[in-house]
């Protein structure tokens, strides 16, 4: 797999990993802050009205609603389609208002184990004296109870409000929605930008690089890759170095080779004055037919490499065949006739034992008599 397509991948995953953890944290945050909001709005708006309410419960402490007091419980009802149902109690726990007129006066315990309340949100409100809210119904609604404290901060009264929580949960989800596509634009920037970075600095240096190293050759040992001062740079000066060396190397095995050459041709020139016969011209070639040393002077000026054609006509074909048998035949000698400089001459071929991994023909070309 490439190195962006990884990049993508991980990115994705890196992604969709922090989108579910922030999608958790900010959703309980949401919740808290919209469920916080929708408490703090009912308890306010009991606590508005609160003044009238207590003055009328100090005036009569048990007993039913007066009618401003059923005013305030139906207006609550009515302007609030959050409030599912309300219950207005005395300080003693007793029915002072409710939608169902035949509960009123009720005491508690009776409304308790004819109707029940939903939660113990009430009798927690009476006990603490502060508001108290239970979620319950599979957290759709809330179970509100808010006391009423007249002088020396004593109970006068409890409105029971049960809210639904639907209009929360709407905010919840939109906020949700918000914050998904936030989430996502904010990845969309962040990886695009990255991804471009990601092309821009590594990606292309790199295909840039590869370019420049598939485009080394034995005959052109040099990377072509402007300098640059970062990673990629440090491995394209370690690739220079690289190439620097073989160079050094290929140079030291030339200097070798002629130093090898001159000393076989300075070997061959031994044999030759002992052996060969005044007159008779003697070549050496290699595996190539190139010739690598005769007993007579060569006049090819300017050229490096002598080819054995060039010495003879390529109509001569005797001698190329000659030469190909010999190759095929190691250590036998094999004879044919040729014509060098209006001379026809017989000539003598045999390859030498490859001792040393270089093959060597010998041709000997002596005047016919």
């Amino acid at each position: 797999m490439k190195l962006g397509a990884k990049w993508v991948l991980w990115f994705l995953l890196v992604a969709v990993y922090a989108g579910v953890i922030g999608g958790l944290y900010y959703y309980n945050v949401f919740k808290f802050v919209f469920d916080k909001k929708l408490q703090n709005e009912m308890v306010e708006m009991v606590r508005y009205r609160a003044p009238s309410l207590v003055q009328q419960l100090v005036a009569r402490p048990k007993g039913e609603a007066t009618f401003r007091e059923a005013e305030i419980m139906k207006s609550l009802i009515r302007n609030d389609d959050r409030i599912k149902s309300l219950v207005y109690l005395n300080y003693d726990g007793s029915i002072r208002w409710h939608e169902n007129t035949k509960f009123l006066g009720m005491s508690f315990p009776d409304y308790s184990s004819e109707v029940g309340f939903d939660t113990r949100s009430v009798a927690d409100s009476f006990r603490s004296r502060l508001p108290r809210a239970v979620l319950f119904d599979k957290g759709e609604s809330y179970d509100m109870a808010i006391p009423l404290l007249a002088k020396d901060n004593m109970v006068a009264g409890v409105v029971n409000v049960t809210v639904s929580r639907v209009s929360a949960k709407k905010l919840i989800e939109t906020s949700m929605v918000r914050y998904a596509i936030g989430a996502f634009i904010m990845m969309v920037l962040i990886g695009g930008v990255l991804y471009l970075f990601l092309l821009l600095k590594i990606v292309r240096p790199l295909g840039a690089l590869k370019d420049g190293i598939d485009a080394v050759t034995m005959n052109n040992l040099v990377l072509d890759f402007p300098a640059r001062r970062d990673e990629i740079g440090d491995v394209a000066q370690a690739v220079e170095g690289l190439l620097g060396k073989v160079r050094e190397d290929i140079k030291g095995l030339e200097n070798v080779e002629v130093m090898s050459l001159e000393k076989e041709q300075r070997w061959w020139k031994t044999i030759f004055a002992v052996m060969v016969p005044k007159g008779t011209r003697a070549i050496v070639v290699d595996e190539n037919n190139n010739i690598l040393y005769t007993n007579f002077e060569l006049n090819f000026p300017g050229k490096k490499q002598v080819h054995l054609l060039d010495l003879f006509d390529s109509r001569q074909r005797e001698i190329i065949q000659v030469v190909g048998e010999a190759m095929e035949n190691p250590t036998k000698v094999l004879r044919g006739s040729v014509e060098n400089k209006n001379v026809q001459c017989v000539v003598k071929a045999v390859q030498l034992p490859d001792d040393a991994g270089k093959n060597r023909i010998v041709l000997v070309l002596e005047p016919e008599k």
